[in-house]
């Protein structure tokens, strides 16, 4: 056994310091300094069991039909201006009965022809993103929050669909319109296929947001990992998906951070029994450069599904509206003044159609305001943007 012996100098010399080191401790706690304190992240919270979202109840009785000409028996143009809520998008049915009914109203009055065509708002298949969620989405203050929520949830699933540079803006709502595309993708068509051929009518069905979207023996085929774009789809009066897609090329700033821009060399013409028309999508009807490619092609009409919040970014667009008195116009004015009706005469069509998509979208309201004009002149505006709508132009 080891004779442990420690000299008393050693001993001494610990103690001292070990109360030395007591001492300043207790006098650096007592001492009137600031504790720093790391920067909080804000976090959702949110119940394993959530509460199901409810059907918002309408604030209509019917459905006004406004009637621009005479049916003359050479086909008619239909505006479809739907009023949506963001609930709308949490069930199939729910989202495809608001559509229904504007196409049945316009059957009850006998408005279909065999040389009709029936015309969607933009981007009214893009809350499909939604489908299924629970009420703590549909809570949010805006769509950004929401898009944020909806990817938080879903972290885990996110991982196979983010882009190369996840730090970029707008990475995870991307990634979340993937992940969703083939149940949105899905859903859309199956609607506006089944509408079409009930109603026997020809259907531009708006826009939704699509990776890689084409046709395909007439369906829709998608590419969840492919770029994705604002693509207004039609559909033939059978239910048959029709080329051209056309996929928007004059995008906004919410749409710039995480969708692609379509060529702007794409084929626009959508052919039909009795029609051959242009197609716009929302913005695209500010860009004089995209008329310019019509010109001489043989058209009866120039078409735009639209969808606008109610404060338009005016430094966005002051270089593609040249216009001194820009800074002053209402936004619905803007697009009437600077869109389709000041473009028009560049090609050979003669009929323009701008429908919007109408709403309460998070807290966001929708605007701008659905009109046609006929034979450069006649014009008629939706006279409510808080209703569905029918504007029928006769050609």
């Amino acid at each position: 056994m080891h004779n442990l012996y420690v000299p008393p100098i050693k001993i001494f010399i610990f103690l001292f310091l070990l109360g030395l080191t007591g001492f300043g401790a207790h006098a650096f706690h007592r001492a009137d300094v600031p504790t720093p304190s790391l920067p909080t992240i804000p976090t959702y919270t949110y119940k394993a069991e959530e509460a199901e979202v409810s059907l918002a109840e309408k604030t209509w009785s019917n459905i006004v039909i406004q009637t621009n000409g005479a049916d003359r028996k050479y086909g008619n143009i239909i505006s479809m201006q739907v009023y949506l809520r963001s609930s709308d998008f949490a069930k199939e049915e729910w989202w495809a009965g608001r559509i229904e009914e504007l196409l049945k109203t316009g059957k009850d009055a006998n408005i279909y022809d065999r040389k009709t065509i029936v015309i969607f708002p933009e981007h009214i298949g893009t809350g499909l993103v939604f489908l299924g969620e629970k009420e703590s989405v549909f809570e949010a203050k805006s769509w950004k929050s929401a898009l944020d929520l909806f990817a938080l949830k879903h972290e885990a699933d996110l991982t196979p669909f983010l882009p190369s540079d996840v730090s970029k803006p707008g990475a995870k709502w991307e990634a979340s319109f993937r992940l969703q595309a083939q149940k949105m993708a899905d859903v859309y068509q199956k609607t506006f296929s089944a509408l079409a051929k009930q109603y026997n009518v020809p259907i531009l069905a708006g826009s939704i947001l699509l990776p890689g979207p084409k046709v395909v023996r007439g369906t829709l085929v998608i590419d969840p990992k492919a770029p994705l774009y604002n693509v207004s789809v039609p559909f033939a009066a059978d239910g048959r998906v029709m080329d051209p897609l056309v996929k928007k090329t004059v995008l906004t700033d919410e749409e710039e951070s995480f969708v692609t821009a379509g060529e702007v060399s794409q084929d626009r013409t959508w052919i039909v029994p009795g029609w051959k028309v242009g197609v716009f999508v929302g913005h695209e009807v500010f860009h004089a450069a995209l008329y310019d490619r019509l010109k001489g092609r043989p058209l009866d009409g120039l078409v735009s599904p639209g969808f606008s919040f109610s404060k338009m970014n005016r430094e966005r667009w002051k270089d593609y509206i040249q216009d001194p008195e820009f800074m002053s116009l209402s936004d619905e004015d803007v697009w009437i003044k600077h869109g389709l009706p000041k473009h028009i005469k560049t090609t050979r069509a003669v009929e323009s159609v701008q429908v919007f998509l109408q709403g309460d979208f998070f807290g966001e309201t929708a605007s701008g305001k659905t009109f046609n004009i006929r034979d450069f002149v006649n014009q008629d505006e939706s006279g409510s943007s808080k209703e569905p709508r029918i504007l029928n132009l006769y050609f």
